[in-house]
């Protein structure tokens, strides 16, 4: 590792419960980062059900009753990798774009090095499911964002070492059509030691209060270049078993993976009990710059150029 432990900008270790000053921290920067939420048994424990997951869906796709195919939401390249899962799309495992196997002969640990999401962990597997019911997690989002968040998704993510691609600015809360906007909060836990030079998450601190960002669609949905300051990224680099809470509205961003370390980490998302889903078309409308330029994800796709869909 090329930035030593002491180089790094030193995390609180997790507390047994949020105090006033750490609900205020957020509130002020849209996120808060620690270290040593989880153990190093409890992260073993995860990659273990991460490696059980895998090696499921290759199992199913070579006995052929999962059928692969190369994945193209919205015609990005970011998803446009090997794709094997479920026919109602809730599991499965994305591969990066770059990634060319023969899934009849690939070995688990093939997929587990190039493998960039795996969607609905905590739905499929126990492990990951205790850790979003965690009373420790439950209590610090109570802490945020009020009594009984709702548990809205999840996915594990990976930057295999050398091929992992990035993921451009945005603001998950231009995919989330649900109101009041930015009225809850991401979840991200590190499964392996996270640094800039494997791809760590980096945000903007305070860019929750910017409000919604018009997204573009490139080689994913994107914040459109010019409307954050990136200049003004703060790398957030974790230890195993840190975690991220931060605001769905915080611009946020993971670079390259061109270390020879892989990088994971488990996302959960939930919501305040307040909230209220509505539909992809009040998400549209409302979700807009001050000016009232559209701003999701969606209103990026209806906006792209009809080159992109091929692209």
């Amino acid at each position: 590792m090329s930035m030593t432990a002491a180089a790094r900008v030193s995390l609180e270790r997790c507390p047994a419960r949020l105090s006033a000053d750490h609900v205020a921290r957020y509130a002020e920067d849209g996120y808060l980062a620690f270290n040593g939420f989880l153990s190093d048994d409890e992260v073993a424990a995860l990659n273990e059900g991460l490696s059980e997951m895998v090696r499921s869906l290759l199992t199913r796709a070579q006995s052929g009753e999962l059928e692969p195919r190369r994945g193209n939401w919205e015609g990005m390249r970011n998803y446009s990798g090997l794709l094997i899962e479920e026919k109602d799309g809730g599991f499965g495992i994305l591969l990066e774009p770059e990634v060319e196997l023969d899934l009849r002969s690939a070995t688990p640990e093939q997929i587990e090095n190039s493998f960039r999401k795996l969607s609905n962990t905590t739905r499929h597997h126990p492990r990951f499911r205790a850790v979003s019911d965690d009373p420790r997690l439950i209590g610090m989002l109570e802490a945020l964002i009020g009594p009984k968040p709702i548990w809205y998704g999840d996915m594990t993510l990976c930057k295999p070492a050398r091929i992992g691609t990035d993921k451009p600015w945005h603001q998950d809360s231009a995919y989330f059509p649900y109101e009041p906007f930015g009225h809850g909060v991401g979840v991200w836990i590190a499964l392996d030691d996270a640094g800039v030079e494997n791809g760590c998450m980096q945000v903007l601190r305070g860019g929750h209060k910017l409000g919604p960002k018009k997204h573009v669609h490139l080689s994913d949905c994107t914040i459109q270049p010019g409307r954050v300051d990136v200049s003004r990224a703060v790398p957030i680099e974790m230890e195993p078993g840190g975690i991220l809470l931060f605001s769905p509205l915080l611009p946020h961003y993971t670079p390259p993976n061109r270390s020879d370390r892989r990088r994971r980490a488990s996302q959960l998302f939930y919501r305040a009990a307040y909230t209220k889903m509505i539909t992809q078309e009040q998400h549209a409308r409302n979700f807009v710059e001050s000016d009232g330029t559209p701003a999701t994800c969606a209103a990026a796709k209806q906006a792209a150029p009809a080159s992109l869909a091929s692209s």
